[in-house]
């Protein structure tokens, strides 16, 4: 084998874990609660989820600024739940997004977490119902 062979072989490769790996709908499970109703159960959506590609300027300044594309939703719809046993007059109906596309771009703070690290999507603080 060549070294060109070779050099298609490892960029082939390279190609095919990171796309892998790109930003893509990706299924996960999520809590549902409200304050009001005793109990949280958990609901399978789609999020978006992957990486994206960076960028590490050679000059840094303080006057140049760095966007920094994340995963986020190109497009998305929302679904509808209602939670059980909540008390009379709480509304049960629990509102969650599911994405339908992703795309690299800037964090939408709108409709997107964009911290390093959370607390995660199946975290409940009620006692959860399993159904």
């Amino acid at each position: 084998m060549t070294c060109f062979h070779l050099l298609l072989l490892v960029a082939a490769i390279l190609s095919a874990v990171q796309a892998r790996h790109i930003c893509h709908p990706a299924n996960t499970t999520i809590s549902a609660e409200k304050d009001e109703c005793p109990f949280c159960i958990t609901v399978q959506t789609t999020i978006c989820s992957g990486y994206c590609q960076t960028k590490e300027p050679v000059y840094k300044s303080a006057l140049s600024s760095v966007y920094q594309h994340v995963c986020t939703y190109k497009e998305m719809r929302y679904e509808n739940i209602l939670l059980p046993n909540c008390p009379p007059g709480v509304d049960p109906s629990f509102t969650y997004p599911v994405a339908v596309s992703c795309e690299c771009n800037l964090c939408k703070m709108d409709y997107t977490d964009c911290t390093v690290q959370s607390i995660g999507a199946d975290f409940c603080t009620a006692t959860r119902l399993l159904l």
